[in-house]
């Protein structure tokens, strides 16, 4: 349901024109009131290296960085996990009938694929934007230089953040009633009040829990207030969803915010590569605690049909989307391992054969032929492959859409 435009620039030259008298700062805020929380912000997250988005709370200041961003180099892109995902979907499914739920403007329109339906009800006179500060490893801001390319995406977004198209996304699912229902744009809810989110949240919840929909997907988004991540746990809409799009760092806010799961402290405590042993018993735990006693397919990673050639088709889009190769044309596949690295704990043997710690037990070999590792616990299984992360890329907005789009598609409908 978020749709909008994504006007992106280089982070590093917007802050070095930029001018702020007051003193620079490295901070997290939750929601961004003023230019000195923007910057004191985005550098908490740029000197990490992380992914992050926030939310400016007054039109105005977001205004001011929208008329200084003229002066630099722009690209404007589709954005929103919806439009991203339907537009991925479009171009590397041309079969596939979409139906895009969200407030469409002027520039989103013109950038939408032909094949991807609209309504008209559905059109507004000026796109929601979303301003994405990019940058790339090692570069600079007043000394502090960052460990890897990234993005910091900030808005001023009322339509989405509001979820207003809501019931006309469920009058017109159940009047087309599709074979996949993608929902997303939770994360807009942060700049809501406590009153309108748990409003909003349980009249979502009733509406998927009485739908006639086939499957439901849930793209989660970047949650930071853990007072709206408790609110979505503690209302039930996960188990009223099959399958969950989310990325690690998603994931362990998660867990934080539950306070119950396995390790939810990690989301604070942890420092470098991510120990895939913790990411696991998470899953686990979120698999347990929000999936379904009635029916064995909510939540569940099992219920796709395909799971092994879905996981590898999300993680290569991934990579070749963020160093600009086109997806279908196998003969760029060689030349991609070039502009690629693989970014998660292993280890070596005297032979150098890579190992994953996956287990307490025992250690994975990972065979790059076979590039997907399947582990057991109990009834529940885990598919594992490793996100090929590309050196330079050229966009880094909308990989993990890419990566849920891709997955979903070819399990559903490609198992053959």
């Amino acid at each position: 349901m978020n749709t909008n435009v994504d006007l992106i620039i280089s982070g590093t030259e917007l802050f070095k024109n930029l001018k702020l008298n007051e003193p620079n700062g490295i901070k997290n805020h939750e929601i961004i009131g003023n230019l000195k929380q923007f910057k004191e912000c985005f550098m908490h997250f740029f000197h990490k290296g992380s992914a992050a988005e926030r939310f400016f709370t007054n039109s105005l200041d977001f205004e001011k960085v929208l008329e200084l961003v003229k002066n630099l180099k722009q690209q404007w892109f589709i954005g929103g996990n919806a439009a991203l995902m339907a537009q991925g979907i479009s171009k590397r499914f041309s079969d596939a009938e979409i139906l895009l739920i969200g407030p469409v403007g002027p520039k989103l329109k013109e950038l939408l694929s032909q094949n991807i339906q609209v309504m008209d009800d559905t059109l507004v006179a000026k796109d929601e934007v979303h301003l994405i500060l990019e940058y790339e490893a090692k570069e600079t801001i007043e000394s502090i230089q960052t460990p890897q390319a990234n993005r910091f995406i900030v808005s001023y977004d009322i339509k989405n953040s509001r979820m207003e198209l809501i019931d006309q996304f469920f009058n017109i699912t159940s009047i087309q009633k599709p074979d996949i229902t993608i929902v997303s744009g939770l994360h807009l809810l942060e700049t809501q009040n406590s009153s309108y989110r748990s409003e909003t949240l349980k009249k979502l919840t009733n509406l998927l829990k009485n739908r006639d929909h086939k499957m439901v997907h849930l793209e989660l988004g970047s949650i930071s207030e853990k007072s709206l991540m408790k609110n979505i746990l503690e209302n039930g809409l996960l188990s009223e969803v099959n399958s969950l799009g989310l990325n690690e760092q998603e994931l362990l806010f998660l867990a934080y915010s539950s306070e119950t799961a396995p390790h939810s402290n990690y989301y604070m405590e942890m420092n470098g590569s991510l120990e895939l042993i913790k990411i696991i018993d998470i899953l686990e735990w979120v698999l347990k605690a929000y999936g379904s006693k009635e029916h064995s397919n909510k939540l569940d990673i099992g219920v796709w049909s395909n799971s092994i050639s879905s996981l590898i088709s999300g993680s290569k889009v991934a990579a070749k989307q963020a160093c600009g190769f086109d997806f279908d044309d196998l003969s760029n596949e060689v030349a991609l391992e070039d502009f690629v690295e693989m970014k998660i704990p292993y280890e070596y043997d005297e032979n150098k054969n890579i190992f994953l710690r996956m287990d307490q037990k025992k250690s994975f070999k990972f065979n790059a032929s076979e590039p997907v590792i399947k582990i057991h616990r109990g009834k529940i299984k885990f598919y594992f492959t490793p996100t090929l992360v590309c050196k330079k890329p050229l966009k880094t907005v909308g990989l993990g859409d890419a990566i849920s789009s891709n997955g979903i598609i070819y399990s559903e409908f490609n198992s053959s």
